[in-house]
């Protein structure tokens, strides 16, 4: 094999997604020799590439200081949950971050291979218009995604749903819109709300796009229902009457996210459903009657794929039951946001299900559909989120088995698949990251491994930086945790809140 060029430096990390931008950022700032690897020419991942502009989870720490940074240049939407921002600008920012920090970048550059000795990683082999090269860390920090980096290690894995015979969330592929009137959207999306929840009823659709999409299906105007709701954010800085906005929509089930056919399938697939979505709005959606497709997304929006076996695996019930942990350096308030392998007319999976109920779970005795379980209807109780609780992700998600000089932040960390959504959006994928960097400069101050430092150290940190691991969530989350009322299930799978005002969801 030759190597064409070779690389040493203290920490690497390999993947510039939010994630992998996170843990580089901090630890350059930590004062470590830093580089960070990027297949294509831009930062973000999903954030920015994949169009998937809206913030979930809890917005501290690196996360918090990037958004301040968009909203100092105009180009970030903020509001007390899901702030949305440009993706393009959000990219610059990003890597001036990073410069400013004194990470060396590498663009166009693809981890293929790994060189192990002794339960360490000598070299990540790599491939660039440069060839083949050889890069050498004390730590390495795998923020692929996919687990790449780990999985050429010999890091045990798992992949898809044992429910659903290991088949992957759907996946999307989203897109940008350009004039669109987002004043008329606004009105018809609280209209078709205030109809739908007139005397305190709860409504008996997710959304006026599924609404609409079965009228287009009666009407012949869409081939097959494709999903019962859109994300629809406006880009900011546009005009609010003749906007830019990005749409998440389209999906593709049966996934299989580690096979480059299947990969390719959902891809052509989801562009085909772009062009019938664009006709679709223009038809049936106010607002949208001048819009048109003005950008697809250069990165595909893939969910989940490999999951590394850690020294905790965080558990689905973790998430429902609002779990607490010694060592937790990130927290997750949202709901489930499995997105069903199998079902576009149900689209999620908001459930889990236990033996008995537990925790701070929101539980009722079975009683989901076949169709929610294809391969088999669990019994016992199904188990959903309490809006008003949050679940932590301890610090030994991001440190894998078998391998001694490796960490691993964002969607591929250790947990099950329903726990996925604990990790996988962006809030959480930044705080993990800044976990795994804040980790790095530990074990590089102190000569030790990952797995024998002390995640409580980690979590102290954290708290300074930025991240209150030692408050309840406040802002938005303290508004849900007032909210009094009962628990009920709606269309989505939601758990939401019948209070003496009415429904909140």
């Amino acid at each position: 094999m030759i190597i064409s060029k070779k690389y040493n430096t203290d920490v690497l990390v390999v993947g510039g997604g939010v994630a992998g931008v996170s843990a580089a950022l901090t630890a350059a700032r930590a004062g470590v020799r830093t580089l960070l690897l990027e297949s294509h020419i831009s930062l973000g991942g999903l954030a920015t590439n994949g169009y998937i502009s809206g913030v979930a989870g809890m917005v501290e720490g690196n996360c918090k200081e990037w958004l301040e940074r968009i909203d100092a240049e105009g180009y970030l939407f903020d509001r007390p949950h899901l702030p949305t921002f440009d993706p393009e600008r959000a990219k610059l920012i990003l890597e001036h971050m990073l410069l400013e920090a004194g990470v060396k970048i590498l663009y166009g550059t693809y981890a293929i291979d790994t060189m192990v000795e002794n339960n360490n990683i000598k070299e990540v082999i790599c491939h660039s218009k440069s060839g083949r090269m050889a890069i050498a860390a004390r730590i390495v920090i795998d923020t692929t995604g996919d687990a790449d980096v780990s999985a050429f290690a010999g890091v045990p894995y798992e992949v898809g749903s044992p429910e659903f015979a290991g088949l992957n969330m759907s996946t999307t592929l989203a897109f940008r819109m350009a004039n669109v009137n987002m004043t008329q959207y606004d009105e018809a999306v609280k209209a078709w709300m205030a109809k739908e929840t007139a005397d305190n009823t709860i409504p008996s659709k997710m959304s006026l796009i599924e609404e609409l999409a079965e009228k287009a299906l009666e009407n012949g105007d869409l081939p097959f229902f494709i999903f019962p709701t859109a994300l629809i954010y406006k880009v900011p800085g546009t005009p609010h009457d003749d906007a830019d906005v990005t749409v998440i929509t389209t999906h593709s089930f049966h996934t299989r996210n580690l096979d480059v056919e299947d990969l390719t399938r959902q891809v052509i697939e989801q562009r085909r459903q772009i062009t019938w979505i664009e006709k679709f709005f223009r038809k049936y959606l106010a607002g949208f009657e001048r819009s048109r497709v003005s950008g697809l997304a250069s990165q595909h929006g893939v969910r989940d794929s490999r999951r590394i076996i850690g020294e905790y695996i965080l558990k689905d019930e973790d998430i429902a039951c609002g779990t607490k942990f010694e060592d937790g350096i990130a927290r997750f308030p949202e709901f489930y946001d499995t997105h069903h392998p199998t079902s576009p007319r149900l689209g999620f999976m908001r459930h889990i299900h236990l033996k008995e109920p537990k925790g701070a779970a929101v539980c009722r005795p079975a009683q989901c559909s076949e169709e929610m379980h294809p391969f088999g209807r669990p019994g016992g109780y199904e188990a959903r989120k309490n809006p008003g609780e949050y679940c932590e992700i301890p610090y030994r998600s991001l440190v894998p088995l078998g391998i001694d000089n490796l960490l691993v932040a964002g969607r591929c960390v250790s947990a099950e698949f329903n726990a996925v959504a604990a990790v996988r959006v962006i809030a959480p994928s930044m705080t993990t990251g800044q976990a795994a960097g804040v980790a790095a400069a530990f074990c590089l101050k102190d000569n030790i491994v990952p797995r024998n430092l002390d995640g409580t150290l980690v979590r102290r940190a954290m708290i300074g930086q930025g991240v209150p691991l030692d408050k309840k969530p406040d802002g938005y989350w303290a508004y849900l945790r007032g909210l009094k009322g009962e628990h009920v299930v709606v269309p989505g799978d939601f758990v939401g809140v019948m209070t003496s005002e009415g429904f909140k969801r």
